[in-house]
């Protein structure tokens, strides 16, 4: 009896692809801008301390790549809004001073503790708890928020100093930092923001004849409004600290403002062409019919729409650029896809974009953020914070001198794990 041999199937790879591949969307972030950036903030400080604002995920540019670069360039503060967006850094391997911005739950001060958070006191009775909460072997550090103006958080200038003055003598509490916000300093010239500034200096001159005890380790006011618009005023203060955010990733709120400073911004956010097509005039495009051909046209279909952060309210107004020219996008922005006008079939633009080719819906070079939130009738910030999770981030550093200083890191510089 003859037995035939059976072939063997060849291998089937089962490793799984680079989902980011799959993905015809991508932010990327230029580290080298944001080195570039603490350094050009640094200067502006004149000598305080910088403390880095990496809350919502560092303004949607990740908060983990970022407070590594930002650690490498010597930053030992950093704030966040909430208590898990500390504990992500801390698992990842910081070990520098992270304030938690929002107001405490009286009962949940544990992970303060247990991970070493600064906390935020914004009112006597997270006081009380903190007083409770802390022991000698564990302290609590605390920084006293002080409402001068803006009333969102804070203790109001009367009740601060009673309060502060129980916190400094609590065994368990390390009177950490006293500080505010303003409410208008993104505004050149604001008589409120100076207001709010003579508030708090007020203040400081009250604890300062008060007790010699009362001694917080840092005070804070200037955010990165105040930095450019106010100046030196805004840490004139024994051990100050200046919290800037939105500037180190090379923005501003509004592009007057951005003017005053040599800020280069970090992302980049690109979409790929999926589909092509050519449509006779009159023909419409998107939700509602809103947009209909005013003549025979090529259109190209985006990967990227509202779901990824890219702005609904932006639909016929926004233009990305593709092919070195920028381009209208047409119709309404739906949830995974935008289309984008590229004029009559037969000019070289038309003839020249293919399936695959990427579209730049801002970037350094423009369009800009300024004029993506422009489009939606908000401010930059939402805009980088709104990039949505499922949107891969990618990572550039141009630094040529990186390497260099990671080798020449001192151990007692801090034990954030290296890039």
């Amino acid at each position: 009896m003859r037995i035939e041999s059976i072939p063997v199937p060849p291998t089937i790879d089962c490793s799984p692809p680079d989902k980011d591949t799959l993905v015809p969307v991508t932010a990327t972030v230029d580290l080298g801008a944001i080195r570039h950036n603490v350094r050009v903030l640094r200067e502006r400080a004149e000598g305080a301390d910088l403390m880095a604002i990496v809350k919502a995920d560092a303004y949607g540019h990740g908060a983990v790549p970022v407070t590594r670069v930002l650690h490498d360039e010597g930053v030992r503060h950093f704030a966040v809004a909430r208590p898990a967006e500390a504990v992500e850094l801390r698992e990842a391997g910081c070990g520098d001073r992270i304030l938690v911005l929002g107001a405490p739950f009286p009962d949940d001060l544990g992970v303060y503790t247990d991970y070493d958070l600064d906390m935020t006191v914004s009112s006597a009775d997270a006081a009380e708890a903190a007083r409770r909460h802390g022991r000698p072997a564990r302290p609590l550090r605390v920084h006293v928020k002080v409402d001068t103006g803006m009333g969102r958080l804070g203790l109001s200038p009367e009740e601060a100093p009673g309060v502060i003055a129980r916190l400094a003598e609590a065994p368990g509490v390390v009177l950490a930092g006293v500080w505010t916000h303003f409410a208008t300093a993104d505004e050149p010239e604001s008589a409120f923001a100076q207001t709010q500034l003579s508030r708090f200096e007020a203040l400081l001159a009250e604890l300062d004849a008060a007790a010699a005890e009362i001694r917080p380790e840092h005070v804070h006011a200037a955010n990165t409004g105040a930095l450019l618009t106010i100046g030196a005023r805004t840490h004139a203060f024994p051990a100050p600290l200046v919290r800037t955010g939105i500037a180190l990733y090379g923005l501003a709120a509004s592009a007057e403002l951005h003017a005053r400073a040599d800020l280069r911004p970090a992302m980049r956010f690109t979409a790929r062409v999926t589909h092509l097509q050519t449509v006779d005039a009159g023909t419409p495009i998107s939700y509602g019919a809103q947009w209909r051909a005013p003549r025979r046209s090529r259109i190209a279909t985006l990967g990227v729409g509202y779901g990824d952060g890219y702005p609904r309210l932006a639909s016929g107004r926004a233009a990305v650029r593709i092919g070195g020219e920028e381009r209208p996008v047409v119709g309404t922005i739906c949830m995974d896809m935008c289309m984008v006008d590229l004029g009559p079939p037969d000019t070289p633009l038309a003839r020249s974009v293919e399936v695959g080719d990427e579209a730049v819906l801002f970037g350094p070079d423009g369009p800009t953020m300024y004029d993506v939130a422009s489009w939606a009738e908000t401010i930059p910030y939402e805009i980088c914070c709104g990039i949505s999770p499922r949107v891969p981030r990618r990572y550039t550093d141009a630094s040529e001198d990186r390497d260099a200083r990671l080798r020449e890191s001192s151990p007692s510089s801090g034990n954030f794990s290296p890039l």
